[in-house]
């Protein structure tokens, strides 16, 4: 009887893990994507609709945003930094006569 209790109470323990874990697998993509949309706030990159933003950099690189867990914006502000200013053209070389 008791080895029965203890067989029972060791097979509650593991589906009470199965169960903790597939509900955090749930709720771990709406966590990365608060993340993201904190982390483009907090550094100052300028769009509309955060959201959308983020869920467009899921699409694109999906193990990248999940292996930073959402925390993408030090790879736009290195991809920023390259180039140009909006609004200007970058400059043309002199053409020879």
């Amino acid at each position: 009887m008791r080895a029965t209790n203890i067989l029972l109470g060791i097979i509650a323990v593991i589906l009470a893990l199965f169960f903790g874990l597939q509900i955090e697998e749930q709720y771990r993509d709406v966590r990365y994507l608060n993340n993201c949309k904190k982390d483009i706030k907090a550094n100052g990159i300028q769009t509309d609709d955060a959201t959308a933003y983020c869920a467009g950099l899921i699409r694109q690189d999906p193990y990248l945003f999940t292996y930073n867990r959402g925390m993408v914006a030090k790879y736009l502000q290195q991809n920023n930094q390259g180039a140009a200013p909006q609004g200007q053209q970058p400059a043309q070389p002199a053409q020879p006569k």
